[in-house]
């Protein structure tokens, strides 16, 4: 496994690891009908227009025997915070527990040191245990700021994790 910059061509199979893990990971969280109409379609265009596009966030991919197996994105901050972010991270549940996950965090961590940060932040879903468990176990710490995404419906209430770099 190798984890790399994104690139053009990546869309298509980092749609495929974004749909799978949220399938997998936000049963229960989401509505079902919200995650039975993920379309790896629209996602692949979104992540080939992020990928091709010029942008201070910087994309990566964990890929295996030539097929993506997860996806992250780190940077400057979205919100009001002087600290770099984690924006997201994804791993295809057919790679769960093999490192994938910890080995992109690892690169957005180095990503966002060399940017200049001394320390991060990233949002994680109230209710999805398994990446709270990942992310404490990683040294990430919740610093009690919440937040509702309302760009799902219902809004999903998001927890900040913090650490030093």
């Amino acid at each position: 496994m190798q984890v790399r910059r994104a690139r053009q061509g990546d869309g298509k199979g980092m749609a495929a690891v974004h749909v799978a893990a949220w399938r997998a990971a936000y049963v229960g969280i989401m509505t079902d009908d919200r995650l039975a109409g993920l379309s790896e379609r629209t996602f692949a265009q979104r992540w080939e227009s992020i990928v091709t596009s010029p942008g201070e966030a910087r994309t990566f991919v964990a890929e295996a025997d030539g097929r993506i197996t997860g996806i992250a994105t780190a940077g400057p901050p979205r919100h009001q915070v002087r600290a770099g972010e984690v924006h997201m991270l994804n791993v295809h549940p057919d790679a769960w527990g093999t490192g994938t996950g910890s080995a992109l965090l690892a690169r957005c961590v180095e990503e966002l040191t060399l940017l200049g940060y001394s320390s991060a932040y990233l949002w994680v879903a109230e209710a999805n245990h398994r990446a709270i468990t990942f992310y404490t176990n990683h040294g990430w710490t919740p610093d009690g700021e919440t937040m509702d995404d309302h760009r799902e419906s219902p809004p999903l209430r998001e927890h900040r994790y913090v650490r030093d770099l």
